[in-house]
């Protein structure tokens, strides 16, 4: 079974490859339009969270840093701040 840390790690390349092939570039949580953008931190969040709550597979953790802030963003964007 996968520690915390390699699904963080699995989380966070997941955030960082989508990053790097969508826009470019890493980016920091911020603000912006009134809407809460996660960034490469949200991602690596999301996506450890994933890994570890699903079923504890760095795949897993993969796929939901790579997916997971956009399905945040999505959500969190029906608040206004």
């Amino acid at each position: 079974m996968p520690t915390i840390l390699t699904l963080i790690i699995a989380g966070a390349a997941g955030a960082l490859v989508k990053d790097i092939l969508q826009d470019g570039y890493l980016e920091l949580p911020k603000f912006q339009d009134n809407k809460i953008v996660l960034g490469s931190l949200g991602g690596l969040i999301v996506g450890a969270a994933i890994g570890w709550l699903v079923d504890k597979s760095p795949t897993t953790a993969f796929l939901g840093g790579y997916v997971g802030k956009t399905v945040i963003e999505k959500i969190l964007s029906a608040f206004e701040v």
